[in-house]
């Protein structure tokens, strides 16, 4: 009778899907084919940050990398798997490691040098915006989320409200990211006396839309000059901290809010 042998112990890590391995530096379960000496996943990684910096999410493509290195695209895949990977690489790339460091201060001051990091990040690199909502699954990414889940645990959240919170907070910042890189990429802002905001007023004075009409009449539609939306994106972080101390039961003070975080960006 044939003796039975014991598996060998799993990897860690090698449940990951394809698109995960070389960036958590897991070996991936099957021999993948010898790469070239001229080229590595890192220089890779590098390229395809570039070319999202120059061109968005869609100028990051395996063709596009290989026409930087002036190789056939087909040497690429001795290095990666498909374009989701290339992607995976280069987000946690452009996201690096969480920073700068919290301060020993309040959650408030903790969370918004946090957002205010994060929002300097996707400024520098616009495009990561409009990758796929979805939890964090690569190393900065995670750290990203840990550093936030760290300086939560100072306020008074349970284990369900600091992931809530979080889940806020990144939203906030991901949405004014949006705004302040379409903002940027537009023509000239619009201004509360241009003609195109007086004809809005005009219609929305015969539609009834009385609301609408009455921050028109106000001077206040309109974008900001300086194409900056530092304010708004300050105003709508410390709402956010405000309603999460008060639906925990906490009051914070104005001054506590606006705590001198630094502003990274």
């Amino acid at each position: 009778m044939a003796r039975s042998v014991d598996p060998s112990p799993e990897v860690p890590g090698t449940r990951l899907p394809a698109e995960l391995h070389r960036v958590w530096e897991v070996p991936a379960p099957r021999a993948t084919r010898v790469p070239r000496a001229s080229l590595s996943v890192e220089r890779i990684a590098g390229v395809a940050v570039e070319l999202g910096d120059a061109h968005g999410l869609a100028g990051i493509s395996l063709s596009g990398v290989a026409r930087r290195f002036a190789v056939a695209t087909n040497a690429l895949y001795r290095y990666l798997d498909s374009r989701d990977e290339l992607r995976v690489l280069a987000r946690d790339l452009a996201l690096g490691p969480p920073g700068p460091e919290p301060g020993p201060g309040s959650w408030q001051e903790g969370a918004t040098a946090w957002a205010l990091a994060l929002r300097a990040r996707y400024a520098a690199h616009p495009w990561l915006a409009d990758l796929p909502v979805r939890l964090p699954v690569t190393p900065n990414a995670l750290a990203w989320f840990d550093a936030l889940l760290a300086v939560l645990r100072r306020g008074p959240f349970d284990p369900r409200g600091r992931l809530r919170a979080a889940a806020l907070l990144d939203g906030h910042v991901r949405s004014a990211a949006v705004a302040a890189r379409d903002l940027a990429s537009l023509g000239p802002p619009l201004a509360a006396g241009s003609p195109l905001v007086a004809t809005l007023a005009e219609l929305l004075a015969e539609r009834g839309l009385t609301g609408a009409a009455a921050v028109v009449d106000a001077g206040l539609y309109r974008e900001p000059a300086d194409r900056r939306t530092d304010d708004e994106f300050r105003d709508g972080l410390d709402t956010i901290l405000a309603g999460l101390a008060a639906r925990a039961g906490e009051v914070p003070a104005a001054e506590t809010v606006h705590g001198g975080a630094p502003h990274p960006g």
